[in-house]
């Protein structure tokens, strides 16, 4: 009878256990498959993360949860109306300004190049590099790209927009109660290290999430404000630029310098001081001072919730993730990457203990 006892239980939690894969697999098929549907998932996880501190004050102070969930979405809703009215005409204006300069800008990118490849001609003719072709070619290739793949650019960015806050209301209204769902399904043997795992990641991730997002924040916000003390063209939209790819661990701040260091390099509106060398200086100062602020201030005191990982590790997931999703790729790969490292931490933990 015991035996028959135990080939039950044994039985019933794989059935369990294949359930939950079953579910996981499933779930992680449909986002791939459905075009949209994955970056959709992917922003409403994070904004489920950003509000749910405010829903769950919010019913702390006893208000019924549909209600705490509606005024915190009510709320970014006028600050996303604010934003249309207020900062995206200004963003509107210095884009439409940057596209009509583009052509210029082109051709002075070119003429740095051309005397860069005269100054260093030896070199160039030795290596068989004709460089400036190769830029030009390059520039060429990525517009034709991006024209073609603007319509279809704008047509998922709008399924996007009316998706992610109808997908992030519901993780927010039926989030808990899926859980429970799922935790019901996990074996009896291990449902405590399952239920404490999921405490750990629900904890890490929404710690992470809600620090880089300040951080880019933060770090968009002093570039933006030196520039503009500066006199710098388009300061709001490098600033944006730079508070967006400073989400990117280690390169993200490097990619975001790039395109103000190349405007005064090539361009009499980029320059602000009277001489190249000393342009070069104020630039590469604010967006210095932006790090510094960064490194000192907000990673020690607002990011101490990340999972540390080795630089090398860091560098390795970060090419990965643009490998497989590009840009989106290499924001999520480190929180990802963190949790895998999580998962198999409890596990390994969990069957040394065990043994």
């Amino acid at each position: 009878m015991d035996a028959k006892l135990r080939a039950s239980l044994r039985r019933e939690n794989q059935i369990k256990m294949l359930s939950v894969l079953a579910i996981l697999v499933g779930c992680g098929v449909i986002l791939f498959a459905v075009n949209n549907l994955l970056v959709s998932f992917i922003l409403a996880f994070v904004t489920n993360y950003l509000l749910s501190p405010i829903v769950d004050f919010l019913e702390r102070k006893r208000v019924p949860r549909q209600t705490a969930i509606l005024i915190p979405f009510i709320a970014t809703a006028c600050l996303i109306t604010f934003g249309v009215y207020k900062v995206v005409p200004l963003l509107n204006q210095q884009m439409e300004l940057l596209a009509s300069q583009l052509p210029k800008y082109q051709a002075d990118l070119m003429n740095l190049v051309s005397g860069t490849e005269q100054r260093f001609k030896v070199f160039f003719k030795l290596y068989n590099v004709n460089f400036s072709q190769a830029i030009n070619d390059w520039i060429v290739a990525k517009t034709q790209i991006l024209s073609s793949a603007l319509p279809s650019i704008v047509s998922g960015s709008l399924t996007v927009l009316i998706l992610t806050p109808f997908f992030a209301y519901f993780m927010l209204q039926d989030g808990r109660r899926l859980t429970r769902t799922l935790m019901s399904l996990v074996p009896n043997s291990i449902f405590e290290i399952a239920l404490d795992l999921q405490h750990q990641l629900n904890d890490q991730m929404g710690g992470f999430i809600r620090a880089r997002f300040l951080e880019a924040a933060i770090v968009g916000v002093v570039v933006w404000l030196g520039l503009q003390i500066a006199g710098f063209p388009y300061a709001s939209l490098l600033g944006l630029f730079a508070g967006l790819t400073n989400l990117i661990p280690y390169l993200g701040p490097l990619i975001g310098a790039v395109p103000a260091i190349l405007i005064a390099l090539i361009s009499e509106d980029g320059m602000i001081a009277s001489t190249m060398s000393l342009n070069l200086i104020i630039i590469t100062s604010i967006y210095f001072f932006a790090q510094l602020v960064d490194i000192v201030f907000i990673i020690p005191f607002v990011v101490a919730k990340i999972v540390n990982l080795h630089p090398v590790t860091v560098v390795i997931v970060i090419i990965i993730g643009s490998q497989v999703m590009g840009i989106l790729g290499m924001i999520i790969s480190i929180p990802i990457a963190s949790a895998i490292k999580l998962v198999f931490q409890t596990f390994y933990r969990h069957l040394t203990e065990y043994e």
